[in-house]
């Protein structure tokens, strides 16, 4: 049952993300990458595990990471002294790919939770 509960908040969490994308400048792209981790956690409710949608989330997610990883190093190494809640500009790239980066990092955790938690069930 404490299953099906955190399955519930996190596949509302992931719709909310989803929700906050749409005013993002790049909205089909990200609404889609939140949007799909929310069917898989709401489809995980019911212990509707689908290995192949789950081997999928973790390759595109990881993929994203490693492709925006190098924008977390620029922020880290050179611009630590910039918040990533400030205000975003051309010239500072890193804030925006740092952010989506770190949103991807909790997406891909939610999709580990659900590969093991299949694991477990069968």
């Amino acid at each position: 049952m404490l299953l099906k509960i955190a399955n519930g908040i996190v596949a509302s969490i992931f719709t909310l993300f989803a929700w906050f994308q749409l005013n993002d400048p790049d909205p089909y792209l990200w609404v889609a990458l939140y949007g799909y981790a929310a069917v898989v956690s709401f489809l995980a409710i019911f212990h509707f595990y689908q290995p192949w949608m789950i081997t999928v989330g973790i390759v595109v997610y990881t993929g994203g990471i490693l492709y925006l990883l190098p924008s977390v190093f620029d922020w880290l190494m050179n611009h630590s002294d910039v918040s990533l809640i400030s205000g975003m500009s051309a010239e500072r790239m890193y804030i925006e790919e740092s952010r989506e980066c770190f949103g991807l990092m909790i997406t891909l955790a939610c999709f580990v939770f659900h590969y093991f938690s299949a694991k477990k069930l069968n």
